[in-house]
């Protein structure tokens, strides 16, 4: 039976540390949201909370599902420009006709707590920035917390988006470990799961990875996310894979609270000029 691997125990630990961590002005989170995602919208809520036990403010910019490019692009760059706002994000999925990577780069370096414009990335990928993205932290803290041996280690990623699958294979690149990275068209999936040591997945399917496609004493880590009749549900299916896995983590209650931890570790640390 696996060993439950919980991020909020770690996520109090961060939030405990910034709480002491003294920064010369007084920090603000600004969330540009466009239309409403029910999964994005659990997030912010999340971001919110944490925002104002910290101290941080926060500022959530919501903007309608038809707006412009234009609009879109006006809005961004207005807020990159306050000298208020100390950090920013703009809240994924954007509406597929507008052009995310091109959104997202337009968010100034020194506020990107989330790690996605193309310089950020860049700098990461290279290994040269002072933070990480805050899904990776989450990650690398919760295999920390299985004390598991990345180096030489079969790792499967399951989905190649931005927040999970990408940034998650190129640090655990970074590390020596031997990615399998699958998508949608990759052959033979489920062979490649059921060899690897640590599966690692961000898709955003219900019960996609169960426990007949795991090998024994795999450690999971779920950091898929999606909402079915007002309930939130990661990729695993928990109850098969619990019984084989030697860690794995919850949904929710596992990625998720560590991630937005991670994101204020970000902001805080933008802040005194951490890139």
């Amino acid at each position: 039976m696996a060993k439950i691997l919980f991020g909020e125990p770690i996520a109090r630990r961060i939030l405990n540390i910034l709480k002491k961590s003294k920064t010369k002005r007084k920090l603000c989170l600004a969330v540009v949201q466009v239309g409403k995602n029910a999964a994005s919208v659990k997030y912010i809520a999340e971001k919110e909370k944490v925002a104002k036990e910290l101290g941080v403010a926060f500022r959530l910019v919501l903007l309608p599902l038809n707006i412009s490019k234009a609009e879109l692009k006006k809005q961004i760059e207005k807020i990159g420009k306050d000298k208020k706002v100390s950090g920013m994000i703009v809240q994924l999925p954007l509406p597929p006709r507008l052009n995310t990577q091109k959104a997202l780069d337009l968010i100034p370096k020194e506020k990107d707590v989330d790690v996605l414009s193309s310089s950020s990335f860049s700098d990461f990928a290279l290994g040269t920035l002072l933070i990480l993205p805050p899904t990776v932290a989450a990650v690398v803290l919760l295999l920390k917390e299985s004390k598991t041996k990345l180096e030489g280690t079969k790792v499967a990623v399951v989905g190649a988006g931005r927040l999970v699958g990408l940034p998650v294979s190129l640090w655990l690149a970074q590390q020596g470990a031997t990615i399998s990275l699958i998508q949608k068209e990759t052959r033979n999936a489920s062979k490649i799961i059921s060899k690897a040591d640590i599966v690692i997945s961000g898709v955003g399917k219900p019960r996609l990875i169960t426990g007949k496609m795991i090998k024994k004493g795999a450690v999971v880590i779920d950091a898929g996310t999606s909402v079915e009749g007002g309930s939130t549900t990661g990729d695993v299916d928990f109850e098969s894979v619990s019984k084989k896995a030697s860690f794995l983590t919850p949904v929710p209650g596992g990625v998720g609270p560590l991630t937005v931890a991670c994101l204020f570790f970000n902001l805080t640390k933008l802040s005194k000029g951490g890139i």
